[in-house]
């Protein structure tokens, strides 16, 4: 069984990012005290403003940093493999996602971004069950290996012609309007 695609991460990588963007939030908390008393003269806006500020930096603070103590400690890894006879994905972020596939049960693999650019990918299987990807969430995943390894593994399973590419999905009453002024879907 030859292993065509394997991707691993650690989660303390996920928890070096939150502990950065945990300084982010506090670096940008002091720059609103010192900066934007000079930018403005209403004195009372500024007043509620500083007031929400302070209440919400403690607790963006303590999210950030117990989501980055949680990943720390747990520290499992996000694996994606993909073999000459397998599809295999487990994701332990947030309710450990793990199955695995036949790779001649897949027919597509599908990426949609909605109208509020929210991303989801798909593994669609011949009896029409869908098995949800969270590769874009991943910093480092090659999608251009990925689908070689797939087209190579099964050559009929239908890819997208762009990895960086996502077909948008719009609501039904949209579709009606943009067919109705002769728009492309």
């Amino acid at each position: 069984m030859a292993t065509h695609f394997i991707f691993t991460r650690k989660q303390r990588s996920s928890a070096l990012l939150l502990v950065f963007n945990a300084g982010v939030a506090l670096v940008l908390y002091g720059a609103a005290h010192r900066y934007l008393p000079n930018l403005t003269s209403d004195s009372t806006a500024l007043n509620e403003l500083f007031d929400v500020l302070d209440i919400a930096i403690w607790f963006i603070e303590a999210t950030l940093l117990g989501l980055a103590l949680w990943f720390w400690c747990e520290d499992k890894e996000i694996r994606v493999c993909v073999s000459s006879t397998k599809l295999s994905y487990f994701d332990p972020t947030f309710g450990d996602i793990s199955w695995q596939v036949n790779i001649d049960d897949i027919t597509q693999l599908k990426q949609i971004s909605d109208t509020r650019q929210h991303i989801s990918n798909f593994i669609v299987l011949k009896s029409g069950e869908n098995k949800q990807l969270m590769y874009h969430n991943y910093r480092g995943f090659n999608r251009h290996a990925f689908f070689e390894a797939l087209a190579t593994a099964n050559p009929n399973i239908i890819l997208p012609d762009n990895p960086n590419r996502y077909k948008i999905q719009r609501p039904s009453w949209a579709k009606r309007i943009r067919k109705k002024f002769g728009l492309k879907d």
